[in-house]
């Protein structure tokens, strides 16, 4: 039956939030680190050796959010006062460099297009891991739920149906129908464990390579058997 099979239980996951893991993919990511590793290298060639000074891939890619507000001043006039504040929390520093009249305007064009590449895929990197993350935690937490509430709940249903059989309280219709609820309910079980297994392996691969691993897994709904929770 298919209560007898041994089905592999999701991990134990520690909650982490999304700043933490943001963070752990520009540790982690190869193509952010490949970047890295070609703009130290075109500097390199352009003999670019003193850097003046530094801006985060959010900064470069002018990706701030302002939020204006009316403030009245000490004359009594109405003055506008914006207020930065960043789009993300994590950001990674890109070196900008003084070209100075003897450097030609097509080395600098080359570096910071070079710069704007690895500033995009530090934005990107966040956002794939941020996505991953929150698809992983999802199907995790449904799966336990069936794991832990619903296929025990359909047991108990069906054991105290079959009690009340033998007792001749109910009848075979009744008997089959909670059978068939404890079926599909395990079924329902089964595909969010897959799609819990798909998340798991998108998401570490977002940390690492980036992009989707395992196809993309779908949040399988808690209630999608319809009547987990029901019965007599």
């Amino acid at each position: 039956m298919a209560n007898c099979i041994r089905r592999p239980r999701p991990p134990s996951t520690r909650l982490q939030s999304t700043k933490a893991i943001e963070a752990e993919a520009l540790r982690k990511r190869i193509d952010i680190q490949i970047a890295r590793a070609d703009l130290d290298a075109l500097a390199k060639s352009l003999g670019l050796t003193q850097a003046t000074r530094f801006v985060n891939d959010v900064d470069l890619l002018g990706r701030r959010t302002y939020d204006r507000g009316r403030v009245i001043n000490d004359h009594g006039h109405v003055e506008r006062e914006a207020s930065r504040s960043r789009t993300l929390e994590l950001e990674i520093e890109i070196p900008i460099y003084d070209f100075g009249q003897s450097k030609v305007v097509l080395a600098e064009q080359t570096y910071m297009q070079a710069a704007n590449r690895l500033a995009e895929k530090a934005v990107n990197a966040r956002s794939e891991a941020r996505e991953a993350y929150t698809s992983y935690r999802a199907n995790h937490d449904i799966t336990r739920q069936y794991q832990n509430n619903v296929l025990p709940l359909r047991k108990i249903i069906q054991d105290q149906s079959l009690l009340q059989y033998s007792g001749m309280l109910n009848d075979v219709t009744d008997l089959i129908a909670d059978a068939r609820s404890r079926i599909l309910s395990n079924v329902a079980a089964i595909n969010a464990r897959r799609d819990f297994w798909i998340a798991h392996t998108d998401f570490k691969h977002a940390l690492i390579g980036g992009g989707s691993a395992g196809g993309g897994a779908t949040v399988t709904a808690a209630a999608g058997d319809g009547d987990a929770g029901g019965g007599h």
